[in-house]
């Protein structure tokens, strides 16, 4: 028979990662060139944030990757030529529900080019995607109790999700050049978030854009030229969950497939514009304290009670910070040596592994630049892609076993070559990590009468405590109410006994 108490629930997040996504996809690449072309010298695939759809166990996750081909023709000339490939793919897991949040990040895009003809290039690209899901876990708990019950209470805090915002803006850049512009061969940008802060209705952001383009100059001896921008944004983004203090989980990305440039000229003045559209994704969590019972018993009757655990994420400070890297490498002999570096067309991380070890995170990884080099026996550009390791870490209080969600964004690549073979490449990683960790719980979530107790038979007890005894303890074991212990033993006032102690108890025939 069920006691006639009362009962509420409290909602807390559960952001579960699962396991990393990948999937291959072809696509044909139109190259718009009245020579033949004789060679590929770079193939870049990127992709911004791509669309969830969750459904019951599974999601689908569609996006568009951007694939970006830098040629070299007969006649020696570079060209390149781009296409947005859509993609789409499905995943199944338990953790899915229709109600659930899921969230895709692009991860990595290895690709390769299978065949080249006059006009056309296939690449078979795969992408790798880090997929997590934000649950709201609905956890019942036994809230108000009869009179004959004593309990002890605990108040404990947990955060839950206020919600979850998707928006975006368009950054405008403009650069001047000092030599005229046949054309831009290849435009790569990235977003590393470096802080964030929510207010009433609104959420700002500040982050350090980074871009890079190559372009072939329009002079008599045309040449391969690169040039860098780094320009620091602050962004007021709309969210009507956001409040002063909120703890944020944000991803920011560029839209690749939607940058744009264009050059104008004015004379020796020449600017290139690049339009860049941001994508941000923002989870707004709140810190709520509800109070729990941690211990009960009944003075009437036997009671079982019904306790279920539960799992609460927590949100942390992200981690952001920049380490320089360097690293080396010997060309194999099947490679063209480097006669003349022209340009370092792209670059990009992959995070390997990360963890915290005794209060340092630890990140390590591999860098890929593509270079763009001269090579005098083939009187020609070529190219070839290096790869470097990396290892850095960053000093923080985060302890235990704790999840990452990790942005890695490369900038200040400066590559020096020695003897034709020998590559030395420093760079600068941007770091941006969002940190939570799992906690565990239980609460009491339901209690049941088992039998009623029987009545006391004697009209006096004499309970001996042991030094370090609990009165609550005591009174449990008595099936007393702990008050009534202290009214009839007044020299009982801590909650502990500090000494072994003999406690006397006086009963009525009503007494319960």
């Amino acid at each position: 028979m069920a006691n006639n108490n009362s009962y509420e629930k409290f909602y807390c997040v559960k952001k579960t990662r699962l396991n990393d996504a990948s999937a291959s996809f072809e696509c044909s690449v139109n190259i718009d060139c009245t020579e033949n072309i004789t060679k590929v010298l770079a193939v870049n695939v990127s992709s911004g944030l791509p669309q969830t759809e969750a459904l019951t166990n599974e999601a689908n996750i569609s996006g568009n990757a951007l694939v970006t081909i830098v040629y070299l023709t007969e006649s020696g000339l570079v060209g390149n030529a781009t296409y947005s490939s859509p993609y789409s793919l499905k995943v199944t897991d338990n953790e899915i529900t229709p109600s659930a949040k899921v969230l895709a990040k692009v991860t990595n895009v290895d690709s390769k080019v299978t065949s080249l003809s006059s006009n056309t290039a296939k690449v078979q690209y795969e992408v790798t995607l880090k997929i997590y899901v934000l649950s709201t876990v609905e956890v019942p708990y036994l809230d108000k109790v009869t009179d004959d019950i004593c309990q002890t209470t605990e108040d404990v805090t947990y955060q839950s999700l206020a919600g979850t915002c998707h928006s975006n803006w368009i950054e405008n850049i403009e650069l001047s050049v000092k030599e005229p512009i046949r054309q831009v061969i290849s435009v790569s940008s990235d977003v590393h978030l470096v802080g964030q802060e929510a207010s009433e209705g609104f959420v700002t952001l500040s982050a350090m854009l980074l871009s890079k383009i190559t372009y072939v100059t329009d002079t008599e001896d045309a040449q391969i030229k690169t040039i860098y921008n780094k320009t620091e944004i602050k962004q007021e983004v709309e969210c009507e969950y956001a409040k002063k203090g909120s703890l944020l989980d944000v991803v920011v990305d560029d839209n690749s497939c939607e940058v744009k440039t264009s050059v104008t000229e004015n004379g020796e003045e020449v600017k290139l514009n690049i339009t860049i559209p941001l994508d941000v994704y923002m989870a707004v969590y709140n810190t709520n304290t509800v109070t729990l019972t941690s211990d009960l018993f009944s003075t009437q009757n036997l009671l079982t009670s019904t306790t279920q655990s539960y799992e609460n994420t927590v949100s942390c400070e992200p981690i952001v910070f920049d380490k320089k890297i360097e690293g080396s490498l010997t060309l194999s002999e099947d490679e063209p040596r480097i006669d003349k570096l022209l340009a370092v067309n792209y670059s990009k991380a992959v995070v390997t592994n990360e963890y915290v070890d005794m209060g340092t995170y630890n990140v390590s990884g591999v860098l890929t630049s593509n270079l763009i080099y001269f090579n005098d026996e083939e009187s020609r550009p070529n190219s070839v892609d290096v790869e470097i390791p990396f290892v850095v870490n960053y000093q923080t209080d985060i302890e235990g076993d704790v999840m990452f969600d990790t942005s890695v964004s490369v900038c200040d690549v400066d590559v020096m070559v020695k003897k034709g073979r020998d590559v030395y490449v420093d760079a600068v990683i941007l770091v941006h990590s969002n940190v939570c960790k799992t906690t565990q719980g239980a609460v009491i979530s339901d209690i049941e009468t088992v039998e009623p107790l029987p009545e006391k038979d004697c009209a006096i007890e004499i309970y001996f405590g042991k030094v370090g005894e609990k009165i609550w303890d005591i009174a449990k074991k008595l099936f007393i109410k702990p008050e009534f212990i202290y009214k009839q033993n007044p020299s009982l006032t801590d909650d502990t006994l500090a000494e072994d102690t003999k406690i006397a108890l006086y009963y009525q025939k009503t007494q319960q």
